[in-house]
């Protein structure tokens, strides 16, 4: 599987697989940890998602991935985390399954990864118009001070990847 992107840039877009979604729109999500970076410098942590968490009582905020395109129906799990925070293992691998979309407008997630335990994030919706967000909690099943994560989600433009613009 192919190792999750570690670009450094918040505003760019990682794709599952290089594949091109077949919807004219698509879901995006990032993981966000509730830790502080090693040397205290802002992460990649968008200000809506900072102020959502920090009303919930989380203060330190560390993005461990860039924004990734969940897949379609029909195209491969996405590995998007190899689970390493500062050289240290943090738990397992998380993947993105396929997204679900319903007959009434909304979007289901289906995430798996985080501890052996396989936390799933199931029955999260989303709507499916454009500029739709959320963010999803994770019980990662850890019983130390990591026992939640939590998955920003977005609804955006099904963009071309680097690979399809370059055939």
């Amino acid at each position: 599987m192919p190792a999750p992107s570690r670009s450094s840039s918040p505003a760019q877009l990682s794709h599952a697989n290089d594949q091109v979604s077949p919807r004219p729109n698509a879901i995006y999500a990032k993981i966000i940890l509730p830790v502080g970076s090693p040397d205290q410098s802002p992460s990649n942590v968008e200000s809506w998602i900072s102020k959502n968490l920090n009303k919930r009582g989380e203060k330190k905020l560390r993005a461990v991935t860039q924004w990734i395109r969940l897949p379609e129906p029909g195209e491969e799990v996405t590995l998007v985390w190899d689970a390493m925070l500062d050289n240290k293992s943090w738990g397992c691998p998380v993947s993105y399954r396929s997204v679900k979309r319903t007959k009434d407008g909304k979007i289901k997630i289906g995430i798996h990864g985080f501890s052996p335990a396989e936390p799933e994030i199931k029955g999260q919706t989303i709507d499916a118009g454009i500029g739709s967000r959320g963010i999803a909690v994770v019980d990662t099943g850890a019983v130390n001070e990591y026992s939640t994560a939590y998955i920003a989600l977005f609804v955006g433009p099904a963009l071309p990847t680097e690979k399809s613009n370059q055939e």
